[in-house]
């Protein structure tokens, strides 16, 4: 198995685990506790932090979101329903056309300064 799939994978794992954890804070007034944050930890380490928080948290508050519609009757406008539009396109964006993180965004601008300036 590749190291982006172990990460795709342990993504999954944090937002169902973050989505179980604040989906049920309603039903047993309860903390959340240190699971979702270990577990995210781990992601950082493996992934990029930028595109793993960002699809972490947009993830969690889209399926949330769900979950209060499904389980609790609630029901949202029409700018609701805009910004968990906008916050899925975000996501979707991000991973497919981001180089956050990649081999090829290792290199920054500052960089190639350093390269003109050494020639």
């Amino acid at each position: 198995m590749s190291s982006k799939t172990k990460c795709w994978l342990w993504m999954l794992l944090v937002i169902l685990s973050e989505t179980s954890a604040t989906s049920t804070l309603k039903m047993f007034d309860n903390s959340e506790g240190m699971t979702k944050t270990l577990l995210l930890a781990l992601i950082v380490v493996l992934y990029c932090i930028c595109l793993a928080y960002a699809t972490w948290s947009g993830t969690g508050i889209l399926m949330v979101s769900t979950l209060g519609i499904l389980f609790y009757g609630q029901h949202p406008d029409t700018a609701a329903i805009i910004g968990m539009v906008i916050i899925a396109s975000g996501i979707i964006i991000m991973n497919l056309f981001s180089k956050m993180g990649s081999e090829e965004a290792e290199e920054t601008p500052v960089t190639n300064l350093d390269k003109k300036i050494a020639n």
